[in-house]
């Protein structure tokens, strides 16, 4: 498992979701947590532009790197990973993590390859690992012991 140790942003950011291109057929992202989200209209327009790419939307106690306690749940957004949902994502995002940041955004990228988790991020953690080493990735990684309890499937 490789584990980001810097914030890819700009070119680097567009690198790094185009790396996934040859590999993943989904990818998802998270509803923002974040209280002041609701105060923009970023959600929606974002949402709103992937809607053709929508799979389903689930919600779960248990995601990548996230537990919430019984009665809490996530809501993620699962979507067809296309060159126009790539195109989407690359000019709606331009880094991986928040860097003190409050988005108003879906957050929390991670791809797939059926069920199978590629790579995950938590935007406000600071946490973006990769399951495929063979990814030509920009940035700097450290190689590290895959953590199989948060190597999450997408439920049937």
């Amino acid at each position: 498992m490789l584990s980001l140790l810097e914030n890819l942003q700009g070119k680097d950011c567009a690198a790094y979701i185009s790396a996934h291109q040859q590999i993943a057929d989904t990818f998802s992202l998270t509803k923002n947590g974040w209280s002041t989200a609701g105060e923009t209209n970023d959600s929606t327009r974002i949402l709103n532009e992937l809607s053709p790419y929508h799979i389903r939307t689930i919600h779960t106690n248990r995601w990548f790197c996230y537990c919430v306690p019984p009665g809490y749940s996530i809501e993620i957004y699962l979507f067809q990973f296309t060159n126009k949902s790539k195109d989407i994502l690359i000019a709606n995002y331009n880094s991986i993590f928040y860097n003190d940041a409050v988005w108003h955004t879906p957050e929390d990228l991670c791809f797939f390859k059926g069920s199978t988790l590629i790579s995950g991020s938590v935007s406000h953690e600071n946490i973006c690992f990769v399951y495929n080493e063979n990814l030509q990735l920009p940035g700097l990684w450290e190689k590290k012991p895959s953590v199989l309890a948060e190597q999450i499937s997408i439920p049937e």
